[in-house]
């Protein structure tokens, strides 16, 4: 006898027997399979879970030691001695867990702190935490416009925006990706008084481009619509201070709110919201992820807290950081596997297949080229192999 809930559903009352398996959509999902096996190497981004730290060679829990081009720790602070010392002095000073959400119990000081100089580092008003880069995409776009209000959402931003969105009482509209001329259609089609918000990501995850953030700020300007960006690829990586494809681009002072993940470049995990004071409080007043989830516990926001300051005592870093992706780009290009173009930290190889790349002959069977990353989001462009 099996314990606990399976796939298989009891035996149904005659009258209900016709009645459709409102799960099935799960179980029959073809890119599960993919996920399914984590014994064996090569079949899954998580095939092999880790038995350490994501640095440049990680060791992973089958006791083999792999380079690692599939992370996000951008700058590689994940394992670096000062966040591990301060994420453990706050995990003996608070303890594990906040066990509160921030408007009840779940403040602490880090948690402001952190805030204070995220707000700082965009030249914002104010900041906000949340538990994820995916709850802070949520807290915001499900707080803004009525219904009759419009978001017109690029068509790859990752789909958390996509998500977040339709959380929203507003209108959803996509555009084609990284289109000037689509965007500028829809807005010149919207009734005169709608509200508009323009979402995008600085750098898109899947493939590593830029928005074309110039003529987007704009086509903002030109049509009072404000501008969303997700710069959870961009921070850390672009840009003189690391702030991002808006600084990189010089337009971070027109974009109205910033959205960032702390999972990355500041080796931690949670999300911040970046813009006016007004907006920030109106998301800490109604935003469900804010309200309604527990704060982040303090030694992840100790660990973001360290790591934000050593990228502003640290600039070289991202310098380093930049000057190691166009080494990337240009040897996969003479060795005829160019990356789709870009400038952010995600390089991302095509391969026509959601397969496995193959390791080249000779290629030591410890040291993986890349981590293959199917698109549950895009399936067209589902084959690509994302490297950080």
């Amino acid at each position: 006898m099996t314990d606990g809930l399976t796939a298989a559903r009891p035996e149904l009352p005659a009258a209900a027997r016709d009645r459709r398996d409102p799960f099935a959509p799960l179980h029959e999902n073809a890119l599960a399979a993919l996920l399914r096996d984590p014994a064996h190497p090569g079949s899954a981004s998580v095939a092999v879970p880790t038995g350490g730290a994501p640095l440049p060679v990680t060791r992973y829990a089958d006791g083999r030691d792999r380079i690692n081009l599939g992370t996000g720790n951008y700058l590689g602070l994940a394992g670096d001695p000062r966040l591990i010392e301060s994420a453990a002095a706050a995990l003996r000073r608070y303890g594990t867990s906040t066990s509160g959400s921030r408007v009840l119990n779940g403040t602490t000081g880090l948690h402001l702190q952190l805030e204070e100089e995220l707000a700082d580092l965009y030249g914002t008003e104010a900041a906000v935490l949340t538990s994820s880069g995916v709850n802070a995409n949520l807290a915001l776009l499900s707080t803004v416009c009525t219904p009759d209000d419009v978001l017109l959402v690029d068509a790859h931003v990752h789909a958390s925006l996509h998500a977040a969105a339709a959380a929203s009482r507003g209108k959803v509209v996509r555009w084609q990706h990284n289109d000037l001329d689509s965007l500028a259609a829809r807005l010149e089609r919207l009734d005169p008084r709608a509200g508009a918000v323009v979402v995008v990501d600085g750098v898109y995850s899947m493939t590593g481009e830029i928005a074309p953030l110039r003529g987007i700020t704009a086509l903002c300007a030109q049509h009072g619509a404000r501008l969303v960006v997700d710069e959870a690829h961009g921070l850390g990586v672009l840009g003189a201070g690391g702030r991002g494809a808006g600084e990189e681009l010089g337009v971070l002072t027109d974009v109205d709110a910033v959205t960032v993940a702390l999972s990355k470049s500041l080796a931690s995990v949670g999300g911040a919201i970046m813009t006016s004071r007004a907006a920030a409080d109106g998301i800490r007043a109604s935003g469900m992820p804010y309200v309604f989830s527990a704060a982040n516990d303090p030694a992840s926001v100790a660990a973001a807290l360290t790591a934000l300051r050593i990228l502003r005592a640290e600039p070289e870093r991202v310098v380093r950081l930049q000057q190691n992706c166009a080494l990337l780009r240009r040897v996969l290009a003479d060795a005829g596997a160019g990356p789709i173009q870009g400038r952010g930290a995600v390089v991302a190889v095509p391969t026509g297949s959601e397969e496995a790349i193959p390791v080249p002959p000779g290629a030591p069977r410890s040291t993986p080229a890349s981590t293959p990353t199917p698109s549950p989001t895009r399936p067209s462009r589902a084959a690509g192999a994302c490297c950080g």
